[in-house]
């Protein structure tokens, strides 16, 4: 008979080890809690993706395109302010930005054709993005956005230039201002017809004649007129400038003459001694002379006569000077003397 005392879970009168069933977290305390490391760090990942995304997507930044202006009528001259260069501000994830800042945007054309006097041109933002070569880029601002089309009538003529000569030429040299001969003698210009009309003629920079001591070609450029929007075909002349020098005469006083060739057993003299000299020619040369940076001398060759006769009258010096310059003695002619030298003359032979 069964002991109906007896634990129902006992078999054969053995006891069994019993189990017992965990009871289940609520859902939401599984959800934050079950694997608390893992999601920890994927939230961390995510918020440092959000933060980039947002900090890149925020940025901003200046381009400089180049402004240059095309297509302007033949018969016009653009007299407005045109803009070197725009200042486009433009927003986007830097990752785009700074390949928009890697490349040079090519310029943007200012195409003038259908524009007349007084109107307005506005920058195109669509064009804009084309020079940038990236697309979606989003374009905030355009500085300037826009500027006055100023037109006027284009005309030309042709000028004479004259030379413009300064200052004075150096001591012994003269100038023929009026002589002076500029190749192109003449230039066409060209621009605005407010401009143009006022030119009568052109004039070249200085040209300094303190330096010039001989007929000179120089190169020179042509001084371009204050006026705006006036343009030369051609930018510098050539100027023949006509120097000479001034023909003078001038006395330099008294020459001691010089016996050349005197025979070695005869002393030579002259008489006179001295002979006053004139020059004339060149005042450069002149000045050298008087300065004694060039020589004057007077000599009378012995080799020329007769050693047994003692006196030679009638003997026309030779005066050795510059080249270019012409000498006038007095007096004109000298004795020539050959004597047989004496003591002192030996004494001083045998000086030397």
């Amino acid at each position: 008979m069964g002991n109906d005392d007896a634990n129902p879970g006992d078999s054969g009168g053995r006891g069994r080890p019993t189990r017992t069933v965990p009871r289940k977290r609520p859902l939401l305390q599984r959800i934050f809690m079950d694997n608390l490391g893992l999601k920890l760090i994927s939230m961390i990942i995510a918020l440092a993706l959000f933060v980039f995304v947002k900090e890149d997507k925020g940025k901003e930044a200046d381009i400089e395109v180049p402004v240059v202006l095309s297509n302007i009528d033949d018969n016009a001259v653009f007299t407005g302010e045109l803009p070197r260069s725009l200042r486009v501000r433009v927003r986007d994830r830097w990752s785009r930005l700074a390949r928009v800042l890697e490349r040079k945007p090519n310029p943007y054309l200012v195409d003038m054709r259908g524009f007349s006097n007084e109107s307005m041109y506005v920058f195109d933002q669509d064009r804009l993005h084309q020079l940038m070569g990236v697309s979606g880029v989003s374009i905030q601002s355009v500085y300037p956005s826009e500027f006055a089309v100023t037109l006027e009538m284009k005309i030309e003529r042709v000028v004479p230039v004259r030379a413009n000569l300064v200052g004075d030429p150096p001591q012994g040299y003269v100038v023929n201002r009026e002589r002076a001969r500029v190749n192109p003698a003449q230039v066409r210009i060209w621009g605005a017809k407010s401009s143009v009309r006022t030119i009568d003629e052109l004039l070249t920079w200085p040209i300094d004649l303190s330096t010039l001591e001989k007929e000179a070609r120089v190169e020179v450029a042509i001084q371009k007129p204050s006026q705006p929007f006036l343009y030369l075909d051609d930018e510098r002349v050539k100027v023949d400038v006509p120097v000479q020098e001034l023909q003078d005469r001038a006395s330099i006083g008294r020459v001691d003459l010089t016996v050349k060739n005197c025979p070695e057993s005869l002393v030579c003299t002259v008489e006179p001694a001295s002979m006053a000299v004139t020059l004339t020619g060149p005042v450069p040369t002149l000045l050298k002379v008087k300065k004694g940076a060039l020589p004057v001398t007077i000599t009378v060759d012995a080799v020329d006569f007769d050693p047994v006769v003692s006196r030679h009258d009638g003997i026309r010096p030779t005066c050795e000077r510059p080249s270019g310059l012409d000498c006038a003695l007095t007096p004109r002619s000298v004795m020539l003397v050959l004597s047989a030298p004496t003591g002192d003359d030996r004494r001083s032979s045998k000086g030397k």
